[in-house]
């Protein structure tokens, strides 16, 4: 099901900075988006009374020329807006008046990719997050997707390193639990190793993860990894041009 986004802010570098977190989330993730932007809460509001917009989700800048974003959300609700608006600010000076429409939450500037991530884990249905079932002696645990920076083989255990900085350790097999992953961003670098694309953050001998930890490339098919590496990062390039 294909969520829709709207983004009200007048400065364009900022709903740039936005809309790629956003795609670049539902890539991930999985699921279609559709964003709209707007550039004043008037045009916003115009193309709502005239019902060009609906929307799963609202992002509305605080602070926008003659119309400000917290009078904006006052005129949405008066229309009957019933979705979760999340402002966007560089300082919560609104946290009270915020309660008058509803809000469901702030975004400071400039956006951070984990707490828009989180925003959107919170107001999107979960349908969008996909899990796994990974056993742990006689229990079952269930880890999103999204948030397993890397899976690591060493003799007969799998160790899935979370983001939260926590670890999930199995006797499935590594190829067993890429095939449940079964994702796009997950690239198997190494004999030993699946990792998260989406959490790579440089390439030196080995991928360096956001977290710090270093995960291996194998040595034999070297170029084939850092070439699919690179052709994700185009992907992901790519999306701030759209």
């Amino acid at each position: 099901m294909v969520k829709r986004i709207t983004i009200c802010d007048d400065v364009e570098v900022e709903r740039f900075v936005l809309k790629r977190q956003l795609k670049m989330y539902f890539q991930t993730n999985g699921g279609e988006v559709e964003i709209q932007e707007y550039e004043s809460g008037e045009s916003l509001l115009a193309d709502v009374e005239d019902g060009y917009v609906w929307s799963d989700l609202i992002f509305l800048d605080i602070y926008m020329g003659d119309l400000n974003g917290m009078d904006t959300a006052r005129k949405l609700r008066d229309l009957g807006v019933e979705a979760p608006i999340v402002f966007l600010t560089a300082s919560p000076d609104f946290a009270l008046e915020s309660y008058e429409v509803e809000a469901s939450g702030y975004l400071l500037k400039p956006a951070d990719e984990e707490q828009t991530a989180a925003i959107l884990r919170k107001l999107l249905k979960p349908d969008l997050r996909k899990r796994i079932s990974v056993k742990c002696r006689r229990q079952y645990r269930y880890p999103f997707v999204d948030e397993i920076l890397y899976l690591e083989s060493d003799r007969h255990v799998v160790t899935l390193h979370m983001l939260d900085g926590s670890e999930i350790e199995t006797t499935q097999k590594l190829g067993e639990l890429e095939k449940q992953i079964k994702d796009s961003s997950f690239l198997h670098c190494h004999q030993s190793y699946l990792v998260n694309m989406a959490h790579i953050v440089d390439v030196q001998e080995d991928f360096v993860l956001r977290n710090g930890d270093c995960v291996p490339i194998r040595v034999r098919g070297r170029k084939d990894v850092l070439d699919t590496y690179n052709e994700y990062f185009e992907k992901y390039s790519a999306l701030t041009d759209a």
